[in-house]
């Protein structure tokens, strides 16, 4: 059976041992008990992997003293706390020492663990592929199956990938800034038949207009004023190779028919020259625009777009893939701790509650800066809310309460989204959706909350005469 299912079960009490024994193996875990905290930490240190259920109060030693000598000696174990004595004092000190969760024992002790189980493992999973994701240099070999996600669809987008990495077939890679756009680009070629040969990538909205053709195709010595020397261009440069060319969508007109050329007839000539040069190049293209729309707008040329997207691919923003947030920031909390010398164990829950709840228009960069700025600011061995929120602040966005006491959410972070994303956050399922007629009444009714009871300036926000804010269901009363 798998580490990660299981139980380590720490009481003197045998019968409550053997009584959460039969009812978890029953659930499929591998159990094992102890009634000492000696016993305990003999099995610790021989290489337990799982999750622990530990008593508050055992014959030898305290359950919060041997929950704190757990995580030295292994901080990625999950602990659950268990007492017939429940306090908000104890519970506090449980998880200040690194407990992941406190549960009074009673009748509904197994109702509650089986969640708590699951959630324990699924911690301990993630940090478990973090680990060997670290300790296996994975992040310089660029290998599809250690990318870090658990997401289902993530995980589909890197087994399709893997049946292109040895064709010569063009990829269009779309997606918001920060997704890893570039990331996927680099695995594809190290990855691939070409792996051996360079990869040379192109920054499309990074060089100015009047000098990317020559930064493409490269230059004759007296091609221009200027030109004392001959270039090699980026296409001659990754000949036998992989040309990434990153935000793709910013390419003038006059150097798309250019690039069209190229990849029809697969030679080219140097500004200033007469001679045609013959190359071999797969084409890997990026962008953060909507290619198609921007095909209809007239920015860009229809046939282009179909010899660069013959495999296009499209990575889902960060928000879309919640599941891997905690996973993604523990592995940049691995990273940067060592950067900055801090011995840092982990999140607390609240701190990766807050995280979780955040939109990240950055995507993975913008959360891996706010883990950096975090391990930074940190003041303990563990990254707090009070840590994010003091982070968050400092990167211009306010914290504000939930009602019903749901996790913190940025104040006005919302608004940096358009307004299809926003309505995608509160109708995330077609079953969630709401007729029409009652989404219109409901936004009236509280656009003149938000305005005071003041209908006149709601409706003016609005774009609306107040006869037709009047005119509504309950509008106004």
């Amino acid at each position: 059976m798998s580490d990660q299912r299981r139980v380590l079960i720490v009481d003197d009490y045998e019968p409550l041992s053997e009584f959460l024994k039969i009812s978890l193996t029953d659930r499929g875990f591998d159990v094992t008990t102890v009634g000492t905290g000696a016993e305990c930490m003999e099995l610790i240190r021989s290489g337990f992997v799982g999750t622990v259920l530990l008593d508050v109060r055992l014959p030898d030693t305290s359950g919060l003293d041997l929950l704190q000598a757990i995580k030295l000696e292994n901080p990625i174990l999950p602990v659950i706390m268990i007492t017939a004595h429940a306090s908000l004092e104890v519970a506090v000190e449980a998880t200040r020492r690194g407990g992941f969760d406190f549960i009074p024992k009673g009748t509904q002790i197994t109702e509650r663990l089986e969640v708590s189980l699951k959630n324990a493992f699924d911690h301990l999973h993630l940090k478990l592929k973090v680990l060997e994701y670290e300790s296996s240099g994975s992040a310089d070999k660029l290998n599809f199956s250690n990318f870090l996600t658990v997401s289902p669809r993530m995980n589909d987008l890197m087994a399709t990938l893997r049946s292109v990495v040895n064709s010569d077939v063009a990829v269009l890679i779309e997606g918001e800034s920060g997704t890893g756009k570039e990331l996927i680009a680099r695995a594809i070629h190290s990855n691939g038949s070409r792996s051996a040969k360079p990869f040379v990538a192109v920054n499309c909205a990074g060089i100015p207009e009047t000098l990317l053709e020559t930064e493409m195709f490269g230059h004759e010595k007296g091609a221009f004023t200027g030109a004392a020397s001959r270039r090699t261009g980026r296409f001659e440069a990754a000949n036998g190779g992989i040309l990434f060319l990153d935000e793709v969508g910013e390419l003038p007109m006059s150097l798309q028919a250019k690039l069209l050329r190229v990849l029809q007839e697969k030679t080219f000539e140097r500004i200033g020259g007469n001679t045609p040069i013959q190359v071999n190049v797969r084409i890997i293209s990026a962008t953060n625009r909507d290619l198609m729309e921007e095909v209809k707008a007239g920015r860009f040329r229809e046939d282009l777009f179909y010899r660069l997207s013959v495999f296009p691919v499209r990575l889902l923003p960060l928000r879309q893939r919640a599941e891997d947030i905690p996973m993604l920031a523990e592995h940049f909390l691995l990273k940067y701790k060592k950067e900055e010398g801090k011995d840092i164990k982990g999140f607390t829950g609240p701190a990766l509650d807050i995280l979780k709840s955040l939109r990240f228009p950055g995507n993975v960069r913008e959360l891996e800066n706010l883990v950096r700025h975090a391990v930074i600011v940190a003041t303990s061995g563990e990254i707090t809310d009070t840590d994010i929120q003091t982070t968050l602040r400092n990167h211009g966005i306010q914290i504000a309460p939930q009602p019903g006491g749901g996790a913190p959410q940025p104040a006005g972070y919302y608004a940096q989204f358009k307004l299809r994303d926003r309505l995608a956050a509160v109708f995330p399922t077609f079953e969630s959706l709401v007729p029409m007629e009652a989404l219109q009444d409901e936004y009236l009714r509280m656009a003149v909350d938000a305005a005071g009871g003041n209908v006149t300036r709601a409706a003016r926000r609005l774009g609306i005469g107040r006869a037709t804010m009047y005119r509504r269901q309950k509008v106004g009363e």
